[in-house]
């Protein structure tokens, strides 16, 4: 195994108003018996990730409950295993997850036990299907630091919402903004990265010691 897998699935969606006022995003029912985390999770595992974390937050219970129970993904506990974490109070850590590098940071020791040279970042409210291996490759292929995964809009769609990405002419990325007020970009990110497990361990150290708050 070459990867672990990180499902992000603490949040909530202002767009979708009162259907996510009571359970996660990750957590919303698509097509019956589905939730909107099975694909990002079905991913990982048709992808041959077995080691896995899911990191919940708000409005967990559904979602908890529907990760103990579904028998839609095959994560061996000798290979490796779906472990999910939520916020944990610490005499070191009073907070919740202030954004998705504190949600990495505070779970450090799970990235720290893993064995794997790399990680896949996945959001767990995403509807797709999408070999994480073909990424993986690209992202060795191409030496990369961080790689992103990215789609392209069609013209006049509000990207706002969005992570809006600028390009040059070899893929490589030379602005990135977090949901601007106003953009011009026609990419943006689907919230889907790949690093190696030890430049990320680095990357959340190094912030929380010279910025002393990570989000």
């Amino acid at each position: 195994m070459r990867a672990i897998g990180i499902v992000l699935a603490g949040g909530n969606s202002k767009r979708m108003r009162e259907l996510s006022n009571k359970r996660a995003v990750a957590a919303m029912p698509v097509a019956g018996s589905y939730r909107s985390i099975d694909f990002a999770l079905s991913n990982m595992t048709n992808s041959h990730i077995q080691n896995v974390a899911v990191f919940t937050q708000y409005n967990s219970r559904s979602l908890n409950l529907h990760l103990s129970s579904s028998k839609w993904w095959d994560f061996g506990r000798k290979q490796g295993g779906l472990f999910v974490f939520t916020p944990s109070i610490t005499p070191e850590n009073g907070d919740w997850y202030r954004g998705t590098a504190d949600a990495l940071y505070q779970n450090l020791t799970f990235l720290k036990n893993s064995h794997e040279p790399y990680v896949v970042i996945a959001a767990g409210d995403g509807v797709y299907k999408l070999d994480y291996n073909k990424v993986l490759e690209y992202h060795i292929e191409k030496k990369a630091d961080i790689t992103v995964v990215c789609k392209d809009m069609e013209d006049g769609t509000d990207v706002t919402r969005f992570g809006c990405v600028k390009l040059n002419d070899d893929g490589r990325i030379m602005d990135f903004e977090e949901k601007p007020m106003a953009s011009d970009a026609t990419t943006i990110s689907c919230g889907i990265y790949v690093i190696r497990r030890r430049q990320l361990i680095e990357l959340l150290e190094r912030c929380a010691a010279e910025a002393g708050t990570i989000w």
